[in-house]
């Protein structure tokens, strides 16, 4: 499993970062993605140099949550920014992009892994949160479990003084995953 993390609104960033974004983590086959809107934090040097120039608009810190727009962008009209945010998020989660970015993994059954751990991720989102409000989720462990890890066994590369294997492991998806793609940088 591979989780990409984007960032818009950096001062070069123009009306096609979105589409652009959302291609490039499909056609990677990123499984789920998370997606924010640059937050100048008070106290870091990029607050400071926005507040210097007059783009900070809000002082509500209900908003610093990478999901509203609290300065002015450079290239970008903050309504832009917000709604490209958004589209974002519901084009890689659409059916058709979760499908598309499944196919980029080797096997079937990556392929399947990936569809339904995409789909389970977003799709069934408010289930998700109805069973953390319930303190449910400790239920719902072993489907979790069964989903993010191999079945199949290893032998492990560690043999006893008899020179006999001294057991099986399991290799989990993230670890394959990441050796398989390794080209997950941020655009």
């Amino acid at each position: 499993m591979i989780n990409g993390s984007f960032v818009f609104g950096m001062d070069d960033d123009g009306e096609d970062v979105f589409r652009r974004t959302v291609d490039w983590a499909v056609e990677q086959g990123i499984t789920t993605a998370t997606f924010h809107i640059q937050t100048p934090y008070p106290g870091t040097q990029l607050h400071a140099r926005m507040e210097q120039e007059g783009r900070m608009v809000t002082r509500d810190w209900n908003l610093y949550d990478t999901r509203h727009v609290v300065y002015r962008p450079a290239q970008l009209r903050p309504e832009v920014l917000k709604a490209g945010y958004d589209w974002a998020y519901r084009e890689f989660y659409r059916w058709s992009s979760i499908a598309r970015a499944s196919l980029h993994h080797g096997t079937l059954k990556h392929q399947a892994k990936h569809f339904f751990y995409a789909s389970g991720w977003k799709k069934f989102e408010p289930i998700w949160d109805l069973m953390i409000r319930t303190r449910q989720l400790t239920r719902l462990t072993p489907l979790l479990e069964s989903v993010l890890s191999r079945v199949t066994r290893t032998k492990v590369e560690h043999k006893s003084e008899g020179n006999q294997p001294v057991g099986y492991a399991l290799l989990h998806d993230q670890r394959a995953a990441a050796q398989s793609h390794p080209a997950t940088e941020q655009l």
